[in-house]
C-alpha cells in the first residue's frame, strides 16, 4: 500500500486502474460501494443489489473488516496490493488484491476511491495456503510485510513478539513509530528495489537488541514493487561478542602504546612517533627538540618511602609533564624507571629551553617532599636537544638516535650542573661533545 505515493508512480497507477475498466470498482468517503464491475461481482459471489451501497467490510469476517476500516480510516492517497478477504454467498472465503487512488472534488475534499481487483484466489479450498500461513506464522525468524507507506502489512508471531503488540495492533501502524532505527533502511531498500538492484542486508539496533535484516521485493501482478517483505534475525549474541573483541583490541592496542603505570606514550610508541617527527622535520627544514627529563634522587626517594610512594611520585610528575605541554602535537613519554621524554614539533631551541624551565618550575611548585634530596623536594633535571640542519642522506633513524643521544648528553649535563635545572645541546654540538 502507499499512502503518500507522488510523481511517476502516482500516475502509473492512474493509467493502470483506467486501462481495466472491467475490474473497477468504487466507494463513497463512508466506504460504500458505488460501483463495482461485473466480473467483480462474480468474484464476490454476490448480487449487484446487495452490494451496491453496503460498505466495503459487510462481506468480511470482523477482525478482517475492523483492520479493513482502521487502513481506510487513515484516508491514503493512493493504495496498492491491498489484499482483502470477503465472504461468497456460498459460503466460500476468497482473497482480492486492490490497487486504488483517492478521489477529491474540486475543493480537495476526500469522497472516495476507485480501484481495480487485480487478483482473486480462492480460500476454501486451498490447502496450500492455510499451510503457508501456518508456516509464516510459525517461523522463527521474525517476518513481516510493509507497504510503500512504511505501514505493516502483516507480521508473524516471531515479529510481533519483538514489539509485544497483538498483530492486529501492529498492522497498519509506521515502521518508522513502533522502530524509528529501521525507517531510513526502507527508504533505501524502495529506492534499490525500483532500481531493480539487490538489497544488501542491514543492521539495526532496537531497545537495546541488535538485528540483521534482509529484505525482499514484494511485486503486484503488473510487476511494480507495492512492498517489501522483510526478515530480523536477532545478533545479539554475535554483536556483543564483536563489541567485546573490539574492546579487547582497544585495550591490547593502548597497553601496547601506553605505560601502564603513568597512561604515558611508552618507549616504543616514543621512538616511532620521534622517528616521523624527524622525518617531517628534515623534509620541511621546521625544527623540533626533545627533552629527556629525569626525577633527582629517584632512587633514594624509593628507598626511604617505599616503592608505592615511589609510584605514586611518578604518577604525580607524569600528569604534571602532560599539563605543561599545551600544544596537541607535543607528546609526553614515560622512557623507562624515573625517566621521562618529551617530543615538541616545530620547537626551537630557544622555546625548548623555555619549556623545560617551565616544567622545572611546575614540579617545584608541587613542593613533593624528598627529605633525601639536597632540596628537600622532588626535583626534575632536563636535557633540551635541538635538530640541527643535517645532510637529507642522512637516515631518519639514525638522526632520531643521534637526537636522543645528544638529549642525554645535555641531561648529563644538567646533573653535573647540580641538578633541579636545564641544559641544552644541539645535534650540530655532536662533535664537540665526544670528549
Amino acid at each position: 500500500m502507499s499512502r503518500d505515493m507522488q510523481g511517476e508512480a502516482l500516475d502509473r497507477l492512474h493509467a493502470v486502474i483506467h486501462a481495466h475498466p472491467q475490474w473497477q470498482w468504487e466507494i463513497d468517503q463512508r466506504h460504500r460501494f458505488t460501483r463495482v464491475a461485473e466480473s467483480l461481482l462474480d468474484m464476490l459471489g454476490h448480487q449487484r443489489e446487495a452490494v451496491l451501497g453496503a460498505p466495503v467490510h459487510a462481506f468480511m469476517e470482523p477482525r478482517e473488516a475492523a483492520r479493513t476500516e482502521r487502513f481506510l480510516a487513515a484516508r491514503p492517497s493512493a493504495f496498492s496490493c491491498a489484499i482483502t478477504r470477503h465472504r461468497r454467498a456460498d459460503g466460500s472465503m476468497v482473497a482480492v488484491e486492490s490497487d486504488a487512488v483517492a478521489l477529491k472534488d474540486e475543493h480537495g475534499q476526500l469522497h472516495g476511491y476507485r480501484g481495480v481487483a487485480l487478483g482473486v484466489m480462492d480460500l476454501t479450498h486451498s490447502e496450500n495456503v492455510y499451510r503457508m500461513m501456518a508456516i509464516y506464522n510459525t517461523a522463527p525468524s521474525a517476518l513481516c510485510l510493509i507497504g510503500r507507506d512504511g505501514r505493516y502489512l502483516a507480521a508473524n508471531a516471531a515479529y510481533v513478539a519483538i514489539h509485544g503488540v497483538p498483530a492486529e495492533a501492529l498492522v497498519g501502524r509506521k515502521v518508522a513509530e513502533l522502530m524509528p532505527s529501521a525507517a531510513p533502511g526502507i527508504r533505501k531498500s524502495l529506492r534499490l528495489m525500483d532500481a531493480g538492484q539487490d538489497v544488501p542486508a542491514q543492521e539495526i539496533e532496537h531497545q537495546g537488541k541488535h538485528y540483521q535484516v534482509l529484505a525482499n521485493p514484494v511485486h503486484n501482478l503488473l510487476g511494480q514493487v507495492i512492498g517489501i517483505t522483510a526478515a530480523l534475525n536477532d545478533i545479539t549474541d554475535r554483536k556483543l561478542a564483536e563489541q567485546k573483541l573490539a574492546e579487547i583490541n582497544r585495550q591490547l592496542e593502548y597497553y601496547a602504546n601506553n605505560d601502564h603505570l603513568t597512561g604515558l606514550a611508552n618507549r616504543r610508541c616514543v621512538d616511532e612517533l620521534l622517528a616521523d617527527e624527524v622525518r617531517r622535520a628534515m623534509r620541511s627544514e621546521h625544527p623540533l627538540c626533545v627533552l629527556m627529563i629525569d626525577v633527582d634522587f629517584f632512587k633514594k626517594y624509593n628507598d626511604h618511602y617505599g616503592h608505592l610512594r615511589g609510584d605514586d611520585c611518578l604518577r604525580t610528575v607524569a600528569a604534571e609533564l602532560k599539563k605543561s605541554l599545551h600544544r596537541y602535537c607535543d607528546v609526553v613519554g614515560r622512557y623507562g624507571g624515573e625517566e621521562f621524554i618529551a617530543v615538541l614539533p616545530g620547537t626551537d631551541a630557544i622555546g625548548a629551553l623555555k619549556v623545560a624551565g617551565a616544567i622545572v618550575h611546575a614540579v617545584n611548585a608541587l613542593n613533593l617532599p624528598h627529605t633525601q634530596s639536597r632540596y628537600g623536594r622532588v626535583t626534575l633535571s632536563i636535557g633540551a636537544a635541538s635538530l640541527g640542519k643535517v645532510p637529507h642522506a642522512q637516515g631518519v633513524d639514525r638522526m632520531r638516535d643521534t637526537l636522543l643521544q645528544i638529549a642525554d648528553r645535555a641531561l648529563y649535563k644538567a646533573k653535573l650542573a647540580g641538578r633541579n635545572t636545564v641544559y641544552g645541546l644541539s645535534t650540530a654540538e655532536l662533535d664537540d661533545t665526544q670528549d
